[in-house]
C-alpha cells in the first residue's frame, strides 16, 4: 500500500464543508481507505494499489464526496491547439507520450506539495518506479509549443536540471544528479536518451529522470503543462487523467493536446465507458438480492453515474475492467459489516496436493534419519553457486538490479546453500547433519524451469560415500522409488566417489563426497558427504 498524507483543512476546502475528525476516521475505512494516523489536523491513510486515482487529497475528496451523497463528477476538456510531435527515434527507447494543459490554476504551498506527492506516489506504484510511467509537470508560460519528443545522443544536449544551477549533459545527469543516479538503471543499455523540447529547442524534461529548472512549478505558476511518458500506452493515459483532474478539482481548466506520431490522438481521453449492469451475476457473487435500482444507488456512492440501464464508468477509474469490479464497489458501498455470514449451499471436498504429500513424507523420513531441516534463501550469487563448486556457469535467472553482491541470481541447485550453512556452523558439535527441501530455478530455452529439490549433507570426520549412499537407499526405499545408481564424474565431488541416480532413464540426482578444493573454498576442514534429488522427477 501507498501512504498518502494530507491536512483535514485541505480536504474540507475541496469538499466545501467542515468535517469532524471522528467522522473522517469512521467513513474513510468504509470507502476502503484505512486511516493509519490522525494527529491534530493531519491524516495519513493507506491506498491500495488498485486505486491510483486516490493517491492524492483531491482523489480522496472526490471519493468521499460521492460516498457521502455528493453527485458524481463529470469532466471535459477543450482543444488547446497545442501539438506534441513524436519522433521515430524515441520509439525503441521509451515509445509513448501524452500531454495535457491545465490553465488558471491557483497554487499555494499545500497544493504544490499535494501535486508532488501524487506524482511520486504514481511513480512508485502505478509507474513501477518510473519504468512503466513517469510524469512531468511544467510551467507552461516558460516554453513555446509545439513540443517535440525524440531520442538524442547522451552528450549532444545539455540543460539545467531541477535543483542545479548549471547546464550539464544527459550522461552527466546520470552520473551527478541524485535522480539520475537513482533511476539511470531504466536507461541502461540505451544508446540514445529520450528528451522533450519546445519549438525553441528549450528542454522541458529528460524522461524518466528529471525535469528542467526552466519549467519549475511555483506558487506563481498559473498554467501547467503535463507530460507523461512510458512503456504502456494505457498506463500513461490513466496517469495523465489522474494528474490533470487533480488540478481541475482545484479550479483549473483542462485543455487537450494533439499528440502526433505514427497515429494522431487528443489527450487526455475523458470518455466514460458504458458497461452493462449484470444484476443476477452480482447478486450471485455477493449472496444478495439487490434490485437494479438498489445496485444503481450503491454504485452512485462509489462515483458511478447511469445512462438508462447501463453504468457510466468514471474516466479516472483505471481499475474497473469487468463486472466483478462493479460487484466489489457495490459491496463496499453496502458495507462489508452489513453482510450476514452464511454457509455455502454446495458441498466440496479438498485434498492435499500430490507433490506436497511426497514432500511431507520425504521430510518426515529425513528427520527420522537424524537430519535437521534448514530453510535457505533462493537468492545466491554466481561465485557460490558455480565458482566455489568448481562447475561451469550455466544459464540462470539473474537479478537485474541487485542491491547486494551476495544476491545476484536465483539458485540452480541446493548443495551450495547447505555448504554455506555448514561453513557458518562449523564450530558446532560434530556431526552436522542437515537437509533442505526447496526450489531450484534454471533456464530452459526461452522459459524458466522451477523444480523442487531435496538435498542433505553430513559434515563429520567419518563422513563417507558409503554413509550418504545408505541415507539415499533408505530414503528411496521408503518412498517406494526404484532407481538405478551408476558411477559419475562431477567437478564438485571426489573422482571415483560420486554416483548418479537414474529414475525411468532420466537423471534424478547425485551423491558423493565433496571435493577437497570445494571444502577449502567454503572454509571446511572435515569431509562432507552430500546428496541431492530432483523431487520433480518422481512426480
Amino acid at each position: 500500500m501507498a501512504s498518502v498524507v494530507f491536512s483535514k483543512s485541505e480536504l474540507e476546502a475541496l469538499l466545501g464543508r467542515k468535517i469532524k475528525m471522528s467522522e473522517l476516521e469512521e467513513t474513510l475505512p468504509s470507502i476502503g481507505i484505512p486511516v493509519e494516523s490522525a494527529e491534530k489536523e493531519t491524516l495519513a491513510v493507506d491506498i491500495t494499489p488498485n486505486r491510483p486515482d486516490m493517491l492524492s487529497v483531491e482523489g480522496i475528496a472526490r471519493a468521499y464526496s460521492s460516498f457521502t451523497g455528493g453527485k458524481a463528477k463529470q469532466y471535459s476538456g477543450k482543444d488547446s491547439g497545442i501539438k506534441l510531435h513524436i519522433d521515430d527515434s524515441v520509439i525503441p527507447v521509451r515509445p509513448f507520450i501524452v500531454g495535457a494543459l491545465v490553465r488558471n490554476v491557483k497554487l499555494d504551498e499545500h497544493s504544490i506539495e499535494s501535486l508532488m506527492q501524487l506524482q511520486e506516489k504514481l511513480h512508485e506504484t502505478y509507474g513501477r518506479k518510473r519504468r512503466k510511467v513517469s510524469i512531468g509537470v511544467h510551467n507552461f508560460d516558460a516554453v513555446q509549443p509545439p513540443f517535440y519528443y525524440k531520442a538524442v545522443e547522451p552528450n549532444s544536449c545539455s540543460f539545467v536540471p531541477l535543483d542545479m544551477k548549471r547546464k550539464i549533459t544527459l550522461s552527466e545527469i546520470l552520473e551527478l544528479h541524485p535522480k539520475g543516479i537513482e533511476y539511470r538503471i531504466i536507461l541502461e543499455g540505451c544508446r540514445k536518451y529520450p528528451l522533450l523540447q519546445d519549438s525553441k529547442g528549450q528542454t522541458l524534461s529528460f524522461p524518466p529522470i528529471i525535469n528542467g529548472e526552466l519549467t519549475r512549478v511555483t506558487e506563481n505558476t498559473r498554467n501547467i503543462f503535463i507530460d507523461v511518458t512510458g512503456t504502456d500506452a494505457n498506463a500513461i493515459m490513466d496517469a495523465l487523467k489522474i494528474t490533470a483532474l487533480s488540478l481541475v478539482d482545484r479550479g483549473g481548466e483542462l485543455f487537450t493536446v494533439e499528440v502526433i506520431g505514427r497515429e494522431k490522438l487528443h489527450t487526455p481521453d475523458l470518455e466514460e465507458k458504458l458497461a452493462e449492469l449484470p444484476v443476477e451475476k452480482i447478486n450471485k457473487m455477493l449472496g444478495t438480492e439487490f434490485s437494479e435500482a438498489q445496485l444503481l444507488k450503491l454504485l452512485a456512492k462509489m462515483g458511478y453515474a447511469s445512462s438508462g440501464r447501463k453504468i457510466r464508468i468514471p474516466c479516472y477509474r483505471a481499475d474497473v475492467m469487468d463486472w466483478v469490479d462493479l460487484a466489489e464497489d457495490a459491496a463496499i458501498a453496502y458495507g462489508y459489516n452489513n453482510f450476514e455470514p452464511s454457509l455455502p449451499n454446495f458441498f466440496s471436498m479438498g485434498q492435499e496436493k500430490h507433490s506436497e504429500v511426497l514432500e511431507g513424507k520425504a521430510r518426515e523420513l529425513m528427520i527420522g534419519l537424524d537430519f535437521l531441516e534448514a530453510v535457505c534463501q533462493n537468492l545466491t550469487n554466481e561465485k557460490e553457486c558455480f565458482g566455489k563448486m568448481l562447475v561451469e556457469e550455466k544459464p540462470h535467472v539473474k537479478i537485474k538490479n541487485p542491491k547486494v553482491e551476495e544476491s545476484t541470481m536465483l539458485r540452480t541447485w541446493l548443495p551450495p546453500s547447505l555448504l554455506k550453512i555448514v561453513s557458518e556452523s562449523r564450530q558446532a558439535e560434530l556431526p552436522i547433519r542437515i537437509f533442505e527441501i526447496g526450489d531450484a530455478i534454471s533456464l530452459e530455452g526461452n522459459g524458466v524451469k522451477e523444480a523442487r529439490h531435496l538435498a542433505c549433507a553430513i559434515y563429520d570426520s567419518k563422513a563417507t560415500f558409503s554413509e550418504i549412499k545408505s541415507v539415499a537407499d533408505a530414503l528411496l526405499r521408503e518412498m517406494g522409488w526404484e532407481v538405478d545408481m551408476k558411477a559419475a564424474e562431477h567437478p564438485s565431488f571426489i573422482k571415483g566417489r560420486a554416483a548418479e541416480i537414474v529414475y525411468r532413464k532420466k537423471r534424478a540426482g547425485i551423491l558423493g563426497e565433496i571435493h577437497p578444493q570445494v571444502l577449502n573454498n567454503f572454509g571446511l576442514e572435515q569431509p562432507v558427504a552430500l546428496l541431492e534429488l530432483d523431487l520433480t522427477s518422481f512426480l
